[in-house]
């Protein structure tokens, strides 16, 4: 489980992410890993990831260290990396199913899929989406028209922040209640209730601090609440933890990183780093 952000805004494009990966079963949940990588460089273009951790037995992390092997020199720009990802992992995605004989997710819901950011040829910044196995590649904002954001992964957190309200779950709870009809009659309300993001005026450190926002603000709401008071008894799990990675691009330095986990060793009392 993830929660992945990009940020369109005026000086740049942020992409960001947590570092927990969870395992399941039809019994349990638990921790795997609060340190695994969901933001990567890919040249001058930023990618972070969602959805399955492991593919044909690697982590996707391993899997996007060979794709930069491979398309070394190809990633100058969002639109085409995100079309090469979603050829490249659908492709693999595709052989994996062939090996497990697992059915495919149903259509429209993405078992994989990454955000791209990044800067054009003509230096207009943009964000797209790619989902996996459908291999769709959309475009989800840019520096031109206004900026914008997008969150996927646990997104229920964000949504109640910026919407106002956990829309998915008023539509589940609609349909179980029979009440479909009258939450289509309030919805233009709590449209009302979504607050106003100027995207177009934000700055590279605002752009920053929003996507840290979403992703630490759901990490803090999944460890001091057990969920919805519709989904109990049962608990809610908390997916999204671990150090927090952000990368930039911006139109004149390219690809920086802001923040990033690094492997480490064990550093007892007194024991500098490298000299242990």
């Amino acid at each position: 489980m993830t929660l992945a952000v990009t940020v369109v805004c005026q000086d740049g494009v942020v992409v960001a992410a947590d570092s927990r990966t969870t395992l399941a079963n039809d019994r349990t949940l638990r921790v795997a890993s609060d340190f695994t990588h969901k933001v990567f460089e890919s040249g001058r273009v930023a990618v972070t990831t969602y959805g399955e951790a492991l593919l044909l037995g690697r982590s996707v992390a391993s899997h996007m260290a060979e794709f930069a092997v491979v398309e070394a020199g190809n990633c100058d720009h969002p639109g085409p990396t995100a079309q090469a990802l979603a050829d490249f992992f659908g492709e693999r995605y595709d052989r994996q199913l062939s090996v497990t004989g697992d059915d495919p997710p149903p259509p429209g819901v993405a078992a994989l899929g990454f955000l791209v950011g990044g800067y054009d040829a003509a230096g207009v910044g943009e964000a797209f989406e790619v989902t996996i196995p459908d291999g769709a590649v959309e475009q989800i904002a840019t520096t031109q028209n206004g900026g914008g954001a997008a969150w996927r992964g646990q997104t229920d957190v964000v949504t109640r922040i910026v919407r106002g309200s956990d829309l998915e779950l008023l539509e589940r709870l609609a349909a179980r209640h029979d009440l479909a009809k009258e939450l289509n009659e309030v919805m233009p309300l709590l449209e009302a209730c979504r607050y106003r993001i100027p995207f177009d005026s934000m700055n590279l450190q605002d752009g920053i601090d929003f996507a840290v926002l979403c992703i630490r603000t759901t990490i803090d709401v999944q460890r001091l609440t057990l969920g919805t008071v519709a989904t109990a008894p049962e608990f809610s799990w908390p997916g999204v933890g671990g150090p927090i990675e952000i990368a930039t691009v911006t139109a004149a330095a390219g690809y920086r990183w802001v923040q990033r986990t690094l492997v480490q060793g064990e550093r007892p009392a007194g024991v500098a780093e490298g000299q242990a």
